[in-house]
């Protein structure tokens, strides 16, 4: 059965991870008004960072995922991993604010990073 349940982990982390790149392919990449450079829109901000929200596991094993475009706009990727499970959860971002979703204190920090950027 632990098989079984990390599979189904492993499963959806893949099946996400391509939903992203689909997302970000039609959105980014295929747009005519941003100009491209090597494959990826010039503007486009992407950033990346891993963190322990929960001081009972080791290692920075959650991560916050901030894909931005060239008007602040995207989507904020967070994985927050404990010992029983990994919940993955996407936050609309508009012109650098949250839509209506509150954001954690790191994901306010990846916005900030990502907008500096």
């Amino acid at each position: 059965m632990n098989f079984i349940f990390y599979f189904i982990i492993f499963i959806n982390i893949v099946w996400l991870g391509y939903l992203t790149y689909i997302v970000y392919k039609k959105i980014l990449i295929n747009s005519n008004k941003i100009p491209k450079v090597g494959g990826l829109p010039r503007s486009s901000k992407i950033y990346l960072t891993r963190f322990n929200p929960f001081d009972d596991l080791g290692g920075d094993q959650s991560f916050i995922l901030c894909l931005l475009d060239n008007t602040n706009s995207g989507v904020i990727i967070t994985s927050l991993h404990t010992r029983e499970t990994t919940r993955v959860y996407a936050k609309a971002i508009k012109n650098g604010v949250s839509d209506n979703l509150a954001l954690s204190k790191e994901e306010t920090k990846a916005l900030i990073k990502t907008i500096n950027n």
